[in-house]
């Protein structure tokens, strides 16, 4: 009988990231061939990580380079680097990666070549990757966009920014230095009001921060409905105030039919009615339509033994059943086929959004810089869905700039310590 952690483990085959697997593959074999608990063993595996890692830094180089000198085709035929071949499902690289050094750094923190039975992690390689592209952009300097996933990033899971929220002082930090930052959340409202409500730290930390600019606090903004609802911070209304499509919205956007959008989100409000019943939801389950978005979240029950009352949630597999299919069915609808939609798994509730998080980080590119709009390369999305398939969100940003995995706010946290102050504090 396996293990609860086991049996989810294998059931999240669609969410694994092949570049890591792929890395976590190379990295077992040293691990297999000279892990020992003998102190000169240690130095030779991490001495054999630091190869691997360098390997790899070659390659991430060779696929940059085949970008940015021959672009997608060359002499009528398309051109794929080594790295594409070995992992077909990688997306783009806008800046080169020193694995290396970052796999140096990650293990005097970590201690990965010191452990004899357990290998290198998923995990650790994440957070090799993040090192990486933070040492990229540290030294190249460039850095003029930031953008943030809300739940799970920037809070918990349904919460917001307070006063004591320790993430604050380093978005202070990032507009003190005159960078863009941009939240960029699935959670969509029309109204400036209800982003104030959950923001409410970060916007009373800044109306009353006397370093920061007039100019530069007014380059936050906000994404709601991940590319459908832009907000700017303003401060002579010591706020948030809405900006008009007609100032953000992109080309391909503008070109988007309203009744496709519509067709689009009726089919999927009506699978997620058919999963009420196929899949056996709670009779609490709620779906809610808004304008650019349809979903089905938990509902309250009464519980009479405890007095209280109590929030029914859905299980994992309803949720990733849900999405999937969701996901599926939309790819072959032909009114979705002719605009950009995102299908996601909340944690506890599933959405489907019109759009997506790489058209949303891309607006604040071409909004904050209209003339000369801000590249991939000058842009860092952290987010913590980067699931490749379903359920997540933040991959799509992956297309519009460079990007950290994290998976808590504190690593939110210890993420912005490193890009704003270096590895060595």
């Amino acid at each position: 009988m396996s293990s609860r952690y086991r049996v989810e483990y294998h059931l999240k085959s669609h969410r694994k990231d092949e570049l890591i697997e792929w890395i976590k593959g190379l990295l077992a074999v040293p691990f297999v061939l000279h892990s020992a608990s003998a102190d000169e063993s240690r130095v030779v595996i991490r001495q054999r990580y630091a190869d691997v890692f360098r390997a790899v830094e070659g390659m991430v180089q060779d696929e940059v380079d085949i970008s940015l000198q021959q672009g997608e085709f060359a002499n009528g035929r398309v051109v794929r680097s080594r790295l594409h071949q070995l992992v077909p499902s990688i997306g783009p690289f806008f800046t080169p990666l020193p694995l290396e050094q970052a796999f140096l750094l990650e293990d005097k923190r970590r201690a990965i070549s010191a452990r004899t039975m357990v290998a290198p992690s998923f995990n650790d390689i994440r957070h090799v990757l993040n090192a990486a592209q933070i040492l990229n952009m540290r030294e190249a300097g460039n850095v003029k966009l930031v953008t943030f996933d809300g739940d799970v990033t920037l809070y918990e899971d349904g919460g917001s920014l307070t006063k004591s929220s320790k993430v604050v002082p380093y978005l202070l930090e990032l507009l003190r230095r005159g960078i863009h930052v941009g939240i960029v959340t699935a959670a969509g409202y029309d109204e400036a009001r209800k982003y104030m409500e959950r923001m409410h730290g970060l916007m009373e930390a800044l109306h009353t921060d006397t370093t920061i600019t007039p100019e530069h606090k007014q380059n936050l903004a906000i994404m709601g409905g991940e590319s459908n609802y832009l907000f700017r911070y303003d401060c002579v209304e010591q706020g948030l105030v809405a900006i008009d499509e007609s100032h953000w919205l992109l080309p391909q956007m503008q070109q988007w039919a309203s009744q496709d959008l519509t067709d689009t989100l009726d089919l999927a409000e009506s699978l997620l009615h058919d999963f009420r019943a196929s899949l056996r939801l709670p009779d609490e389950a709620t779906i809610i339509r808004k304008p650019r978005a349809v979903g089905i979240v938990p509902g309250n029950r009464w519980n009479p033994e405890t007095q209280r009352t109590i929030r029914v949630k859905m299980e994992r597999e309803q949720l990733e059943e849900m999405v999937l299919t969701l996901q599926h069915t939309l790819e072959r609808f032909a009114p979705a086929a002719r605009i950009q939609f995102s299908c996601f798994d909340g944690g506890s509730d599933v959405w489907c959004d019109i759009g997506g998080k790489d058209l949303g980080v891309r607006a604040l590119q071409h909004y904050f810089s209209p003339s000369s709009p801000i590249e991939p390369s000058e842009t860092l999305h952290v987010g913590d869905q980067f699931a490749p398939m379903g359920s997540a969100n933040d991959f799509k940003a992956r297309l519009s700039g460079c990007t950290l995995w994290i998976a808590s706010p504190q690593e939110t946290i210890e993420v912005l310590h490193d890009l704003t102050h270096g590895f060595d504090h």
